[in-house]
């Protein structure tokens, strides 16, 4: 099956909902509830994550360089938190509509470096930290077929070779093929094989270390050895 690629514009609709998702916890969820996935934050830890993170990919876009990821004075009470945290989101979205994709910009990514990267990423990441919000409350969020279609191949396109390059991780010594039951094939690695099937959105939470490889929505079929030595690298940040 075909896959037509998210461009531009077409993410912002998912960073838009994954923001108001996230405002919505923030607004009656526990604060101080644990983060599955990333101990040891709370919630209000994430709150503080996400919203550093939307301001420094505004300040690449404005200003065409790196800014810093982490506010020291973000607030704690649940109102203002609320307040700063849409703040944010908001004025990146504002933001990216202003943007011409092809604009050039500051990112961590393949060059050339422009304006398209922090559309999806600020999409990816958003919708990501939704999920781990909703989970901090004992819920979950669906990510969707579509954007966990395009996650897996930010992954496997951008990430991985990137934490590759740095030497954060070494080459893989085994190959994971991925198969999402709504359509499309990656391959990451080289050597004994093993590929995993199943939804997309659970085959991204995997790479994501969201989930382990033996949630029931898995299949693995192959060398399983290969699957757990892929899978136990830092395939991302």
């Amino acid at each position: 099956m075909a896959r037509t690629p998210l461009t531009g514009s077409g993410y912002l609709p998912h960073l838009e909902q994954a923001a108001a998702d996230v405002t919505a916890v923030l607004q009656t969820g526990d604060l101080d509830a644990p983060v599955p996935g990333c101990a040891p934050w709370r919630l209000t830890d994430l709150a503080h994550h996400l919203g550093g993170i939307h301001r420094w990919a505004r300040t690449a876009l404005v200003e065409n360089r790196a800014g810093s990821e982490t506010v020291d004075d973000a607030p704690r009470d649940r109102d203002a938190l609320v307040a700063w945290f849409r703040d944010g989101a908001d004025a990146l979205v504002a933001t990216l509509r202003d943007t011409d994709p092809d604009a050039p910009a500051w990112g961590f990514g393949p060059r050339p470096r422009t304006a398209a990267f922090w559309f999806r990423r600020q999409a990816h990441e958003t919708a990501a930290h939704a999920g781990d919000a909703a989970a901090s409350q004992g819920a979950s969020r669906p990510y969707g077929t579509e954007l966990a279609l395009d996650g897996i191949d930010e992954i496997v396109g951008m990430f991985l070779p990137r934490q590759i390059r740095l030497g954060r991780i070494p080459p893989l010594p085994a190959t994971l093929v991925l198969e999402p039951d709504e359509g499309g094939r990656w391959v990451l690695g080289n050597g004994p094989a093993a590929t995993v099937s199943g939804p997309a959105e659970a085959l991204l939470l995997l790479l994501w270390h969201r989930i382990a490889l033996d949630d029931p929505r898995l299949a693995v079929e192959g060398d399983r050895p290969a699957a757990d030595t892929v899978l136990a690298q830092a395939l991302t940040p």
